[in-house]
């Protein structure tokens, strides 16, 4: 007669059960007296039993996370090859032979062989918040990054660089070089970035740097190479990053989309730039990485006002009316997360696009919400903007005279 494990699961040939936040690995319907470790990194190959996994990636998390790749993949080799069979009566991975880039996976039938309890999908949300579980240096890291997005540009430099002093591993210094760098994009922009290159280059070049910072890094300087037009550098990196990523990698994965749509709409391929930050959006909204929806919200408005400018009369407005709903939609992602400096942008972005599609009155309202926050970093520079935009909508409205107005204080602002 068939038994049931404590889980309530029929015995079966492996098992992956997760009760009260603890998982649990089961051989034949009974419990495998595991530690911690092993049992995370069965649990990532039957999630992942669709592809080989990577030690970069079991090490995103928590308890390899302690572990450099190089060392843990070394653990990994020497325990499927001589445990497996004390474990489990029989090898149940495999990888490939000459282990040169020490990917593992289970050499089990996924649809006869392999069960979760309660389902796959819980389990895999598990794992996610194994890749919370970090020292106090990366809870720092966590904390800066909230606050970045949130728009505390300086005060999140200002704790980045003394985090920076303190003794960091590499996985740590990648991730604190690459704060700073987005700091300095989000103050400075390329030009603010450009002192970062050669640390980043540098970072590239560390034993022990995991996939997740390498990632990371290349996105840095990915964009930078993008932002200086230098496509020939950006280009390889990006091909590198889109190896890396994986949908699971949530808001890198994101980052990526979102910056290699930008390279793209730079290099002129403008469907193929609104494809990647449609996926972009797709995954921010998946992570609920609002900042990341906020982003590719207001790059599709960007891309379909470039879209419209090159379009026939009767496709231009079509374009705007999709930049217009886009600028909303950023607008309204911006609001709901409070982030002032996204939500002044997005204001601007429906400034323009209403402006474009003859709806002054829209564009004069949005414009006074574009001019109500008073802490952006770079005030006058926005304030400039928005007295563009008025300048171009006096014009259109045939007022002549206020446009020169609006002209001039734009001027006297950008000369402060």
């Amino acid at each position: 007669m068939q038994t049931t494990s404590h889980y309530g699961v029929a015995p079966g040939p492996l098992t992956i059960g997760l009760h009260k936040d603890v998982c649990a690995v089961l051989w034949q319907g009974q419990p495998v007296a595991l530690s911690h470790k092993w049992v995370v990194f069965y649990t990532l190959l039957a999630v992942h039993s669709d592809r080989h996994v990577s030690t970069d990636e079991i090490c995103d998390h928590h308890p390899w996370s302690r572990l450099s790749p190089h060392i843990a993949g070394r653990d990994m080799w020497r325990f499927t090859n001589t445990q497996e069979e004390r474990f489990f009566g029989r090898r149940i991975t495999q990888s490939p032979a000459r282990q040169t880039s020490k990917l593992f996976t289970l050499n089990l039938d996924p649809q006869r062989q392999l069960t979760f309890e309660p389902n796959r999908p819980v389990i895999a949300d598990h794992l996610r918040t194994l890749r919370a579980q970090r020292n106090g240096i990366s809870m720092e890291l966590s904390e800066c990054t909230l606050l970045l997005y949130a728009g505390l540009i300086d005060q999140v430099h200002t704790r980045l660089h003394e985090l920076r002093a303190r003794a960091l591993d590499v996985n740590e210094r990648a991730h604190t070089e690459t704060l700073i760098s987005m700091c300095l994009d989000e103050q400075q922009g390329r030009d603010g970035t450009a002192a970062q290159q050669p640390i980043l280059y540098s970072m590239l070049e560390q034993p022990g740097l995991n996939r997740l910072n390498r990632a990371r890094v290349l996105i840095r300087v990915a964009r930078h190479a993008s932002l200086s037009g230098d496509y020939t550098t950006a280009r390889p990196h990006f091909d590198d990053l889109r190896n890396l990523l994986v949908p699971e990698d949530g808001v890198e994965f994101c980052q990526y989309h979102i910056n290699y749509g930008l390279f793209l709409r730079r290099a002129g391929k403008l469907e193929q730039a609104l494809h990647h930050q449609r996926v972009a959006h797709e995954a921010a909204q998946t992570a609920q990485w609002w900042y990341g929806v906020y982003a590719a919200r207001s790059n599709l408005a960007l891309m379909y006002l470039s879209v419209a400018e090159q379009s026939p009369p009767m496709a231009r407005r079509s374009n705007l009316e999709r930049a217009l709903d886009w600028a909303m939609r950023a607008s309204t992602t911006a609001t709901l997360t409070r982030q002032p400096v996204s939500q002044a942008v997005a204001a601007v972005l429906v400034v323009r696009a209403a402006r474009l599609l003859g709806q002054y009155a829209v564009a004069r309202h949005w414009l006074t919400v574009a001019q109500q926050y008073p802490d952006l970093p770079d005030r006058p520079s926005h304030l400039g903007v928005t007295l563009d935009e008025l300048a171009l909508i006096e014009d259109a409205c045939g007022n002549h005279f206020l446009a020169d107005v609006a002209r001039e204080q734009a001027a006297r602002l950008r000369q402060h």
